[in-house]
C-alpha cells in the first residue's frame, strides 16, 4: 500500500505525495519548496528543510507505541492500559 503525506500547496488547496515517487526536492521562493516526480512539479508550503523531514520520516504503524514498548521489554499485564486505585483516607 502507498504511504501519502498531505502538504498543503503553494497557492492555496492540498496534495497528497507519495514520498517514494518524489524525483528531487528544490527550495523555491519564500516559505515555499517544489517537488517533483512522475513528470510533475508541485509547489508545497514549508521550508526545504521541514518539507526534506517529512519525506524522509519512517513510516508509522497503527499502534507502533504498543508496539516498541514491547520490544523494549515494557509489557502492561492489564487489558485495557488504564489502573485506577483508591487513595486511602
Amino acid at each position: 500500500m502507498a504511504r501519502l503525506i498531505v502538504m498543503r500547496k503553494g497557492g492555496g488547496g492540498k496534495v497528497a505525495v507519495n514520498p517514494e515517487l518524489v524525483t528531487h526536492v528544490r527550495s523555491a521562493a519564500g516559505a515555499f519548496t517544489d517537488i517533483f516526480f512522475e513528470g510533475h512539479q508541485v509547489a508545497v508550503e514549508g521550508t526545504f528543510e521541514e518539507v526534506v523531514a517529512r519525506l524522509a520520516a519512517p513510516e508509522r504503524k497503527p499502534g507502533g507505541a504498543q508496539e516498541r514498548r514491547e520490544e523494549e521489554g515494557e509489557r502492561r499485564q492489564d487489558g485495557a492500559g488504564l489502573v485506577f486505585g483508591r487513595l486511602n483516607r
